[in-house]
């Protein structure tokens, strides 16, 4: 059986502030919440730490990925070393990552340096893998 007076006992606490002689008040009554406010958030405040939370996550190198379309070299590369460092670090995520590049291996306006560049990143992650 639940024990309600654990739940609601923030209900008491508040209960126990609103009925405070006017000596120990600091402010005067208009800024004192009511009981059936203090039941309104003390329900709310349950509710929420009880909801089931919802898998909507992002993984990090989805953004990252989108990154590889710059035509700016520094970017492109920067993308490329932060993929890198979350496939090493991230082991759920290698087997993704590696797709993304060998697929941006394909990709026909990357001069050779980067193709070479995203080469070399590709083995050092096959090689940890």
């Amino acid at each position: 059986m639940i024990d309600f007076s654990k739940q609601f006992a923030v209900i008491n606490k508040l209960k126990s502030l609103v009925k405070l002689p006017k000596s120990f008040r600091k402010h005067g009554e208009e800024t004192q919440i009511s009981e059936d406010i203090a039941k309104k958030i003390q329900k709310s405040s349950y509710e929420k730490t009880h909801l089931i939370q919802e898998d909507n996550f992002t993984p990090p190198y989805k953004e990252l990925a989108q990154q590889l379309q710059a035509t700016n070299d520094q970017i492109f590369r920067a993308a490329i070393f932060n993929l890198t460092n979350i496939a090493l670090s991230r082991k759920q995520y290698t087997a993704a990552i590696i797709e993304i590049l060998e697929k941006s291996l394909e990709d026909k306006i990357r001069t050779k340096e980067q193709l070479d560049y995203i080469r070399s990143k590709l083995m050092q992650i096959k090689q940890i893998k």
